[in-house]
């Protein structure tokens, strides 16, 4: 699942860097009123949430959201074991709602940008994919674990 982590990372990355630029041209149309860029700021919010839903899964993947393992650490390791798993499968059935969800919300959506002719569905759009990839992302770390040997608790290094 390496490559899928760079894979998101470069996308998320090239996305921010266009958000930047986006942003620039904005602040100069606005404050200097030499140019008028209207599209600035709708193309801005789509960025922004494509930079968003990808980054998120590139960070899920490579395993640095946030979480509180001060007391899964002082856990056996059989017990720990399983907490993870648990925790895996409570990710995977809630990316698995939030897929459904919001490909309705995004199927049903039928408005389009006011200052150029793209619909608003490429917003909602973002959220289905990138838990997708969340998903799948999460299910290759997970099958890593799984194909990894556990060491014997009798033996010794």
């Amino acid at each position: 699942m390496r490559w899928l982590q760079t894979l998101l990372e470069w996308a998320a990355g090239s996305l921010l860097f266009l958000l930047v630029v986006v942003g620039f041209l904005q602040v100069v149309s606005r404050y200097t009123g030499l140019i008028f860029i209207p599209w600035t700021e709708e193309v801005g919010r789509l960025l922004f949430v494509w930079v968003v839903w990808l980054g998120t899964a590139a960070a899920l993947i490579r395993g640095s959201h946030i979480r509180f393992d001060f007391l899964v650490n002082r856990l056996p390791s059989r017990l720990r074991v399983r907490l993870e798993v648990a925790a895996d499968v409570g990710v995977g059935l809630f990316l698995i709602v939030l897929i459904r969800y919001a490909y309705e919300i995004m199927r049903s959506i039928t408005s389009t940008f006011i200052t150029f002719n793209l619909s608003v569905k490429y917003t909602y759009l973002s959220a289905v994919i990138g838990s997708a990839l969340m998903l799948v992302g999460r299910a290759g770390v997970v099958w890593a674990r799984l194909r990894k040997p556990t060491p014997d608790p009798g033996s010794r290094p």
